[in-house]
């Protein structure tokens, strides 16, 4: 009996994906605690499970109708990661107004193009590429999102991410949950924010005034007031409202 070559394709994706799946799984449980390098290994990693050739995360929080800070990691095709990172920087991008509206993961097909990290050094990226998006779903409180990005010159080799994409998801989430964190310790840091200034956000998110506040806490309402005053300016904020939403953006409450 003639085995196509679809059938020992399916042969070997059912052979691979138990160990596949258990192995990605082992890596989103790593990156509760990973570093950056260790969060680009694994990436890297999963990458390669899946079949993909270049991978990209990136980590998107809107600082205006028209401005968005990025966090990003990239793996494999570093060159190609940052042509898409560019794109995506200069909107508007359809990619990105996927992961806003839906959690659904997409496969699209990359169109060919030609960029140049300098005039002697052409860079070709994504030359007949296929690429799976996977949304990361913010949390109800935060308007940041995530999307992995895995592609390969080769359709078919994605087939292992087709299958296992529920681990993929997973992974996009656990990607998304370490960039948060790691902004919100880069927030603490850069603006020395206390426990007593968390306390305080708190019980504004709350939608309690400096009265209640200042009596909770056994102070006068203007020192309240002078404490939110001196917290917006490291903060780097106008208003006490903004701050909170800054601080439920990067998942303090």
């Amino acid at each position: 009996m003639h085995t196509s070559q679809s059938e020992f394709l399916e042969q070997d994706l059912q052979r691979i994906w138990p160990s596949a799946a258990a192995d990605l799984c082992k890596l989103t449980s790593s990156l509760v605690v990973a570093d950056e390098a260790h969060a680009v290994a694994a990436l890297e990693m999963a990458a390669r499970t899946g079949g993909a050739e270049a991978a990209l995360f990136v980590w998107v929080i809107p600082q205006s109708d028209e401005h968005y800070w990025f966090r990003s990691l990239a793996a494999l095709d570093h060159r190609w990661g940052a042509s898409v990172l560019r794109d995506l920087h200069e909107g508007p991008c359809t990619w990105l107004a996927h992961a806003a509206r839906s959690s659904e993961p997409l496969l699209v097909r990359v169109p060919s193009t030609h960029t140049f990290d300098d005039a002697a050094s052409p860079v070709h990226v994504g030359q007949g590429r296929a690429a799976w998006l996977v949304p990361a779903p913010s949390p109800q409180s935060s308007d940041a999102l995530g999307l992995l990005i895995l592609a390969s010159a080769d359709e078919v080799k994605l087939e292992v991410t087709r299958q296992l994409l529920p681990v993929y998801r997973a992974l996009a989430m656990a990607l998304s949950d370490w960039s948060q964190r790691r902004a919100r310790e880069e927030l603490v840091q850069q603006a020395q924010l206390t426990d007593r200034d968390l306390d305080l956000l708190r019980r504004e998110w709350m939608g309690h005034g400096s009265k209640r506040i200042a009596a909770a806490l056994n102070a006068e309402p203007k020192t309240i007031d002078c404490r939110f005053h001196r917290l917006i300016v490291r903060l780097g904020v106008a208003t006490r409202r903004d701050a909170v939403r800054l601080c439920r953006r990067y998942g303090f409450f």
